[in-house]
Parts: structure tokens; sequence; C-alpha cells
């Protein structure tokens, strides 16, 4: 159904959460903008629209146009006071949930002896991420339920305020700065105010100074640079 340029314009920034980032923060030439989403939003709107018209519509797009926007502020103002560490040396096997009997009586000694112990449960499948060198001996047990091992990988833990439990899109603003700099997760798991990214471990460097860039960027913006 056609609509408006108004709303055509808006469909299409909230299609692209890096292109409604930016819009929102006002980093974005609205005429070269205009230009290039023009094509789209002739198909929407049912004819053809003016340059100045879309201009204007990407000019008045409301969501974070006042200071940082509500919802994204929130997201800042949690990882402003976030801090981050890594734990390199890690690895982790994931099995098929009936391998749990087999290691069930082993997990709380594994948890003793690793710097870092998860155990995560799925529907049908388990995964135990530990310190490298324990890896081997928990993989023979487990045996043929063993679906997949991941050896080489290092966990940055996110250490943030209790505001982020009930602040939706901190995780995702963490992931999305990596995926920005091509950075891969293997595993992505929540534990009360921490959140801890399990990736190959030759990329943990990288990782590791883009949350930091992001942390201190948020400071900079929510904080007026206070580190």
């Amino acid at each position: 159904m056609d609509m408006s340029v108004s709303a055509a314009v808006r469909r299409i920034i909230d299609s692209d959460p890096s292109l409604k980032e930016c819009v929102s923060r006002g980093i974005v030439n609205y005429s070269q903008l205009a230009r290039h989403i023009k094509p789209w939003v002739d198909t929407l709107v049912g004819s053809e629209s003016s340059l100045q018209a879309i201009k204007m519509a990407i000019a008045r797009y409301t969501p974070g146009r006042d200071h940082l926007g509500h919802p994204r502020r929130r997201i800042l103002e949690v990882i402003a006071k976030s801090s981050v560490e890594l734990r390199s040396g890690v690895g982790l096997v994931t099995s098929y949930s009936r391998g749990l009997q087999r290691v069930g009586k082993d997990l709380e000694s594994l948890a003793e002896k690793s710097r870092l112990f998860l155990l995560l449960s799925g529907l049908k499948t388990f995964t135990i991420v530990v310190d490298e060198e324990l890896l081997d001996p928990i993989t023979e047990k487990l045996g043929e339920y063993a679906i997949k091992t991941y050896k080489g990988q290092a966990a940055l833990i996110v250490v943030s305020p209790e505001e982020i439990i009930s602040t939706p899109g901190v995780v995702a603003y963490l992931t999305g700065v990596l995926a920005k700099e091509g950075i891969n997760l293997t595993q992505i798991e929540s534990i009360h105010t921490d959140t801890i990214l399990i990736l190959e471990e030759r990329q943990a460097p990288k990782a590791l100074e883009t949350l930091y860039k992001a942390i201190r960027l948020a400071r900079q913006q929510v904080l007026g640079g206070a580190e």
C-alpha cells in the first residue's frame, strides 16, 4: 500500500540499525542520504518524490534527535559505568544433553580448578567453558556425545552496573560494535551484571581495544569525559 514520503523514510531508516543510529546522532549528510534512498522511497510512495521532501523527512526523523535520545542514552549510561577484562587460554565443548550424566560429578572439581567456568544449557545440548588445559579430559569423558570443541579461545568479561538488567539493548550494542570491526563471537552469556563474550584468542586484542573505545566514548558522551 502506498504511503507518505515521511512514512516511507521512517520505514527505511528504522529497518537499518546502523543508519538509524547515524541519523539519530546527526552525523549523516541529509542531502546525500536523500539521494541514496530515493529509489526505495519512490517505490514505497508509489510515485516520484522530490529530494527536498525526502531530505525534510530525514531531518524530522524523531528517535534520538533529543540529547542522545532516551533509549540510546540509557544504553550509553550503562556502558559508561562498565569495565572489561580479558581471560585468555579458554576452551569450550558442546555436547548432547545425555552427556551430562557422564561429567556431572566432575563439574564441581572443574569449577574449582578453572579460572573461568561456565555451564550453558540449551534444549538438547549444553556447553562447558573452561581453561583450555582442562578441555581434553572432559571431552574424552563425553565421548560420542561431544559435538564440537573449540580451543584457542578467549573470554571478554564486561562488568556492568545493575541497571543493565532493566535496560534493553546493551548486549546488542556491545556485540554490534564488535561486529562492525569484523569480530565474530563463538559464545555469548549474560550472568546477572556480567556479559561474557567468547571469541578466538587471535581476535581478543582487537576486541578488547574496541570495547575500551566504546566505553571511553560512552563516558565522554554521558559523563562529560569522566574516566
